[in-house]
C-alpha cells in the first residue's frame, strides 16, 4: 500500500507565465514596505512599476495607486501618467475593485496591482483594505503593496499576511526598528540576528533589506541584488550572477537615477 503523501495542487492552465527575476516579490505577493521619510520609497515604487528590470509598466493588466502624497511628490509624477491614481482612500474603492474582478470569469480576471502609499495612519481598524490582505489572491490581485513610515500603523491582519518585507535605510528611530525585529526576527534566528542581517543589507544610504517570507528558509537580500542570508545563516559573499540587471532602461524620460 502506497504511503499517503501530500502533493502540490496543480496550478490552473489559466495562470500566466511572465518572466520575472527571482529576487523580486513573486506574485501573488503582499508586500510591506517600511521606510522613514526621504529614504527613497517613491523611487523604489516607481522603479518596480516602470522599470522593465523590475515589473515594468506592462507586467500587470491594471495598476491602482492610492497615495496621500501623489500630487505633491515630483518623484511620483510618472506614476500619475501611466496608472489609475487616487490621492485619498475610501472603502468604496476596494469594493468597486472586487466587484469589477468578480464580474469576470476566474480565467478572464485581469491581473491587478494595488499600491497603498502612506495612507495607513488614516485607516480605521475595520477598513476593507486591511481584510483585503487576507483575500487578495481570490480576486487575482497579483501585487498588494503597503508603504508606510511607521510599522505599527499597519494592521495585524496585513502584517500576518505579508509575504515580502522591505525595510529601508537609514532608519534613525532604533525603537521603531526593534519593533520590526521583534515581529519578524523569529524566522531568521531571533531579533539580534535580524538586526545583524538588516545592517548587513543596509550598508549605504537608500539601501534596503528585502525579506522573501514565501521562501523556505526565508531569504534576505540587499536591495534586490545580493542574497545575504538564508534562514539564520548569513552568507559570506554576494552572487553577482544572480543579481538583477538594473542597466535595463525604463521608457525614455521616466527614471533617470537609481535613487
Amino acid at each position: 500500500m502506497q504511503v499517503p503523501k501530500i502533493l502540490k495542487v496543480k496550478d490552473p492552465d489559466t495562470v500566466k507565465d511572465k518572466p520575472l527575476h527571482p529576487h523580486l516579490p513573486q506574485p501573488p505577493a503582499c508586500v510591506l514596505l517600511c521606510s522613514p521619510i526621504r529614504t527613497g520609497k517613491s523611487t523604489l515604487i516607481s522603479n518596480m512599476l516602470l522599470n522593465p528590470a523590475f515589473y515594468g509598466p506592462e507586467f500587470f493588466d491594471s495598476v491602482k495607486i492610492i497615495s496621500s502624497t501623489i500630487n505633491n511628490d515630483l518623484t511620483s509624477r510618472f506614476l500619475k501618467e501611466h496608472f489609475d491614481v487616487e490621492d485619498h482612500y475610501d472603502d468604496s474603492m476596494v469594493d468597486q475593485l472586487i466587484e469589477a474582478q468578480k464580474s469576470f470569469k476566474k480565467a478572464d480576471q485581469p491581473e491587478v496591482a494595488v499600491i497603498l502609499d502612506d495612507i495607513l495612519g488614516a485607516l480605521k481598524s475595520g477598513s476593507r483594505v486591511n481584510t483585503l490582505s487576507a483575500r487578495f489572491r481570490h480576486y487575482n490581485i497579483r501585487l498588494l503593496l503597503f508603504s508606510t513610515q511607521v510599522f505599527r500603523y499597519v494592521s495585524n491582519v496585513v502584517r500576518q499576511n505579508t509575504t515580502n518585507l522591505i525595510v529601508g535605510s537609514p532608519f534613525p528611530n532604533h525603537k521603531e526598528l526593534l519593533k520590526i525585529a521583534e515581529e519578524f526576527g523569529d524566522v531568521v534566528g531571533g531579533q539580534e540576528n535580524w538586526l545583524l542581517i538588516y545592517h548587513t543589507a543596509c550598508r549605504e544610504r537608500y539601501d534596503f533589506l528585502h525579506m522573501d517570507l514565501q521562501s523556505n528558509p526565508v531569504k534576505c537580500y540587499r536591495n534586490f541584488t545580493d542574497l545575504i542570508s538564508e534562514g539564520e545563516h548569513i552568507l559570506g559573499g554576494s552572487h553577482p550572477e544572480d543579481t538583477i540587471d538594473q542597466t535595463s532602461e525604463p521608457p525614455e524620460g521616466m527614471i533617470s537615477e537609481a535613487k
